[in-house]
């Protein structure tokens, strides 16, 4: 399964980042979108190397989980897994590997570096599925 990160135009011509989206989304369980690919539209740089920090400390064991959360869901890091909880309960909980996340996260953050263009895009393995 693949992200891609890339550049689109609305409407009236402005420039936006679509970042995160699956591609061939309906293949794939619903979650991927609705979590992982809303909090990679959302998440700044910052937030990204602040994630990746995280990780680094759950993969050690100096946490055992963190916990986070956006307008619209909470979030909850372990060393194994990632578990997404829909505040309004429209969507049904959901989990995915850590290593998906961390790659997701790791997507972004190279697009970001590269240049603010409509021709920018990047796509990203986070599975074998």
């Amino acid at each position: 399964m693949k992200m891609k990160f890339c550049y689109e135009l609305d409407p009236v011509g402005k420039m936006y980042m679509n970042s995160g989206a699956i591609v061939d989304a309906k293949k794939y369980n619903i979650g991927y979108s609705i979590y992982l690919g809303r909090l990679l539209f959302i998440i700044s740089d910052k937030g990204i190397n602040e994630s990746l920090k995280i990780i680094d400390k759950l993969e050690k064991g100096i946490l055992t989980c963190y916990e986070a959360g956006t307008e619209t869901m909470d979030y909850y890091m372990y060393k194994n897994k990632v578990d997404f909880i829909d505040w309004f309960g429209d969507y049904d909980d959901w989990s995915c590997a850590i290593e998906e996340f961390t790659k997701a996260l790791l997507g972004k953050k190279k697009f970001l570096e590269m240049p603010r263009d409509i021709n920018s895009y990047l796509e990203v393995e986070i599975n074998d599925l």
